[in-house]
């Protein structure tokens, strides 16, 4: 046969770069678009929708380093567009290359009500499915025109990290502000193409299965009509649907994709901009649960939630209700993704505590799980606190950075110096802002070094630091890639690990060890029913209950776990001998360490 590979495969890129891609989008009006630049540190959602823009035009200039501008848009769609579906494509000047770390955007109705964030790799926001044609558009853009800190050449002397020194030339240009019609049968055959080209290029060349994928792609190009995509596209795609049908080995290695988007508390912006971030990606992917009903978000740190809480009660409102529904897991137990090499073990304890605490009180959710994917390497008693803390199992990924050990396992026991062993998970895929690449999820499973005790790793996925966590529309990504036996966590509290546990090894952490691992195999996962027991990380008060520290009580009948509560209402605090209660404590209490907390009973 004639060996044509390199030219389908050419081929393909060019197609989809040059007719397909571009045949998503194939009808688009432009919106009317005014600014308004805030004079300072960023400003309520009110004060910023009822401030008085200007016009501003696409192909404009925008954005002082640091400063808010609040963006209005407006349009109508056009009678000719009914029963079609419309998207607004906001792009604030982006740079698809860099999923982060630059400007930003929240999306607002015009009574307040968020509607999703703008990121490089997620800029349109739906206007109708289908539409009726003739309907009034008007949407608020509250813009963070974050400068570029890292840029292509990462780590450089910069101005632009404070305030005071990074002036106030504007950052960015206004790309693009329009209403178009969004074909959804092209963007699936966009998903289409894009999964078996990667896949095609990770089986070897002499692999069948690779010659299988490039005949029935060379197939479906043909099908193209490359002067009417739209009116193809589904011709195209049914000459790949046995193709992308064909399941792996049943022995291949499985993934679980969970989303999930790691934001650095402080990192190279100012705190109050950690904020922002924080409650743009979570109402990207709030937003996210309405479209998708297998999607299931992890979203570690009560820090981060507290300030959600805090700073933007809208979008709290609709993260509380998903954590009701199973579909947005509060994950690790943890006050902060911390270092764990120099803070005391004291200080460890207490982010288990108060960690613990605000999930349990937030949510009646207890974590079974330690969630630290991006801390640089882990103390040897670390899974003595772990475990002392009521948990169970521990993930990390930052273990995979080191260039001088390379660690042996991925799916272990890891045995601390007490000999305590915590079950441990280190994603093979080596990322956690995984995207479901090809290369990613072959990775995955080339890397797996335990093969023949286990074949089932996790894969957190999505961007985080202002990349606004798992795009939209990687569903039919993942459901393409069901032929690399990828799949999506259970929606339960996690995996049944009964009849599936592996028998890992268990490898202890050397003295002096520059980097020894930890992870869990199982996603983090929403409450179970029912009544469960945890134990404190570091002590709690062995006086009478009410110790100072007040607490709402859960409401008589709620299905949520309450602790035993004293005639006042109030209940034990949960701080350490050596910490002090923020509320002036009852006589009686101790601090004794030691003292498990008292066993959770349902209301």
């Amino acid at each position: 046969m004639h060996d044509d590979r390199s030219l389908v495969e050419a081929r393909l890129k060019r197609v989809l770069d040059e007719r397909v891609r571009p045949a998503v989008y194939p009808e688009s009006v432009p919106l009317e678009v005014a600014v308004w630049h805030a004079p300072g540190e960023p400003v309520p959602v009110a004060e910023g929708l009822a401030a008085e823009p200007e016009p501003i035009e696409v192909g404009a200039r925008w954005g002082a380093p640091w400063g808010t501008s609040w963006f209005r848009v407006t349009g109508t769609v056009p009678e000719a567009w009914a029963g079609r579906t419309v998207e607004a494509i906001l792009d604030l000047g982006f740079d698809e290359n860099m999923p982060g770390f630059q400007c930003e955007g929240l999306v607002h109705r015009p009574d307040g009500t968020p509607v999703k964030g703008l990121n490089p790799r997620n800029q349109w926001v739906r206007i109708g499915a289908p539409v009726e044609g003739g309907e009034q558009v008007r949407l608020h853009i509250e813009a963070a025109s974050n400068p570029v800190i890292l840029d292509y050449h990462p780590f450089l002397p910069t101005r632009l990290g404070d305030k005071e020194t990074a002036g106030s030339e504007p950052q960015y240009t206004l790309t693009r502000m329009d209403l178009a019609v969004f074909d959804e049968t092209v963007w699936q055959l966009v998903i289409d193409l894009e999964v078996l080209g990667e896949l095609m290029a990770e089986l070897p060349v002499e692999s069948a299965r690779r010659w299988e994928i490039l005949r029935a792609v060379d197939t479906a190009l043909d099908a193209l009509d490359l002067q009417d995509v739209n009116g193809t596209a589904a011709a195209a795609r049914s000459r790949l649907a046995d193709v992308l049908a064909t399941p792996a080995a049943p022995s291949a290695h499985r993934i679980s994709a969970v989303g999930h988007a790691h934001i650095d508390s402080a990192w190279l912006w100012p705190l109050r901009e950690t904020v922002r971030k924080v409650a743009r990606t979570t109402s990207n992917m709030t937003a996210l649960l309405d479209d998708e009903p297998e999607f299931v978000f992890a979203m570690s740190q009560a820090q981060q939630w507290a300030w959600v809480r805090d700073h933007r009660p809208e979008v709290w409102a609709r993260a509380k209700k998903a954590v009701a529904d199973g579909r947005f897991v509060p994950a690790g137990g943890m006050w902060v993704e911390s270092d764990t090499n120099m803070p005391g073990s004291e200080a460890m304890a207490r982010q288990f505590v108060h960690g613990k605490r605000f999930f349990l009180d937030e949510f009646g959710v207890e974590n079974d799980e330690a969630w630290l994917p991006d801390t640089f390497g882990f103390a040897a008693g670390l899974p003595q606190i772990i475990k002392a803390a009521g948990s169970k199992y521990l993930l990390t990924q930052k273990i995979s950075w080191s260039q001088t050990n390379k660690f042996p396992h991925h799916t272990f026991r890891w045995e601390g110096i007490d000999g305590t062993r915590i079950f441990t998970h280190f994603p093979p895929v080596d990322t956690y802002n995984c995207s479901m690449k090809g290369s990613e999820i072959a990775h995955a499973a080339r890397n797996f070094k335990d093969k023949g005790v286990a074949r089932h790793s996790l894969a957190p996925t999505g961007w985080g630091d202002g990349g606004g966590a798992r795009p939209a529309r990687w569903s039919p990504r993942r459901r393409a890639c069901g032929t690399w036996r990828a799949r999506r966590p259970s929606s339960g509290r996690r995996h049944r690990r009964s009849s599936r546990r592996p028998r890992p090894s268990t490898p202890t952490r050397p003295s002096g060890s520059v980097s020894s691992t930890s992870n869990s195999t199982a996603p983090p996962s929403p409450a179970r029913p029912g009544p469960s027991r945890a134990t404190a990380a570091a002590s709690t008060c062995s006086g009478r209950p009410n110790c100072g520290l007040p607490r709402r009580p859960y409401a008589p009948g709620s299905a949520t776990r309450t602790r035993t509560w004293t005639a006042s209402g109030r209940r034990c605090c949960c701080t350490s001998s050596t910490t002090s209660c923020p509320a002036r404590p009852s006589p009686g209490c101790t601090g004794r360490r030691g003292r498990p907390m008292p066993a959770w009973r349902g209301s």
